[in-house]
């Protein structure tokens, strides 16, 4: 099993960015959700996000940028995978 990485500043933004503009800071991911910047890896914020997979890693998946993407935490979580 691919062990999950600590991203980079530099990674995160350009994760970050690939989530649609509203306004300074605050996008909406993938699945309509609002996440915002500053928020990465808070659950408890409303606008909080992680990293998702879009291919996960339990089905061949990779830690590469394109396979990256913002998602706010409760639909990341919902996943399951």
């Amino acid at each position: 099993m691919e062990v999950r990485p600590k991203w980079t500043e530099e990674e995160l933004d350009i994760i970050f960015s690939k989530a649609t503009l509203v306004q300074d800071g605050l996008r909406k991911d993938a699945s309509g959700e609002y996440i915002h910047r500053d928020a990465y890896g808070k659950a408890e914020h409303p606008w909080g996000w992680e990293v998702d997979h879009i291919k996960p890693i339990s089905e061949g998946g990779t830690n590469k940028l394109n396979n990256l993407r913002p998602l706010n935490i409760p639909a990341n979580r919902g996943r399951n995978n």
